[in-house]
């Protein structure tokens, strides 16, 4: 009986070394089978408007798992495996068949499409991985003020800046209204003989920098011109070539502005002091006319020796006063 027993005993261990024996080595295969993500990927791209974008997620023995991408400000589904969730047709994936790559494609994106986007496996529980997407709006801008003065024959040199995006910020072109700058064909068709008048250079450093250079400057380059990069928004100014001698309105090497805010003071102080005339001229005409009987005289006050006889008869004098318009 004592025999029984142990046997039977030995058979129950046996048996439960054996079962933790087969489920130990099926967890082990089962964690060698799960599929992985390849680390080895940029997961932090920063693009410019419009330019497409590319989040690459590479996952390992995927075996019969699917692999989707989502949105995670809004948790809303934009592909899994190879099919688009959303009717928004900007974004796709691409998996060339037997790849590894599940690659998420944003096209024309926009400043509302930053944020973070997750390349998920519908693992149980699900595998994630996280990627954020950085759109940014680079904007060209002119240096100087949005309109300059220009004297006839003298050089027209405008310059156009766009800090340096996190790609290739490609090239720049330049309208004078709605036509394109071309200096070789300006130069042939509308300047015949007069070559390099009208020259564009580009260079490439810590900014993309564009100079439109117009020498000898006539009343026909007058107009709005406008720096159009590839890869960020406009900026215009206008040009005003003035011929003839023009003081006030010349600018060399010095801000328009200047001249502007001047003519602009000037202005104001002369509708200023003729409003104050008029004022004036309102009180005073009534006051001399109360006085006088009825007898208006033009912006006219009484004289200081007809002053202290107040009381006196009607008749008195009046002296015209003299308001200058030119301010000092």
């Amino acid at each position: 009986m004592h025999i029984e027993n142990v046997l039977r005993a030995s058979c129950i261990i046996w048996v439960s070394v054996s079962s933790s024996i087969i489920m130990t080595t099926t967890t082990e295969e089962s964690e060698a089978l799960q599929p992985y993500f390849d680390f080895d990927v940029p997961r932090n791209l920063t693009v410019t408007v419009g330019q497409t974008g590319f989040l690459h997620c590479r996952v390992e023995r995927l075996g019969d798992q699917d692999v989707a991408w989502i949105r995670q400000r809004d948790l809303h589904i934009l592909t899994m495996g190879a099919s688009t969730y959303t009717s928004d047709q900007r974004f796709q994936v691409i998996r060339p068949e037997g790849s590894v790559n599940w690659t998420l494609q944003i096209k024309y994106p926009q400043t509302r499409d930053s944020g973070v986007y997750e390349c998920q496996i519908n693992t149980e529980p699900k595998m994630s991985l996280s990627y954020v997407l950085n759109v940014i709006e680079l904007r060209a801008r002119i240096l100087g003020p949005s309109d300059i003065f220009i004297k006839s024959g003298s050089e027209i040199t405008m310059v156009c800046v766009i800090q340096q995006g996190p790609h290739e910020l490609g090239t720049v072109f330049w309208y004078k209204g709605n036509t394109l700058v071309e200096p070789l064909a300006q130069e042939n068709d509308i300047h015949s003989g007069d070559r390099g008048r009208i020259t564009i250079e580009t260079d490439w450093t810590d900014a993309l920098t564009s100079r439109l250079k117009i020498k000898r400057a006539i009343q026909g380059d007058t107009g709005n011109y406008t720096c159009v990069p590839t890869m960020a928004r406009s900026a215009s100014v206008y040009a005003h070539v003035i011929s003839g001698e023009h003081p006030a309105a010349m600018q060399h090497n010095a801000a328009p502005s200047t001249v502007g805010n001047r003519t602009l003071r000037r202005s104001m102080c002369i509708l200023l002091l003729l409003h104050l005339a008029t004022l004036l001229y309102l009180l005073s005409d009534r006051c001399c006319s109360r006085r006088s009987g009825g007898q208006r005289n033009i912006l006219q006050r009484p004289t200081a020796s007809h002053r202290s006889a107040r009381g006196a008869a009607p008749g008195r004098r009046c002296e015209a006063i003299v308001f200058s318009t030119h301010p000092s």
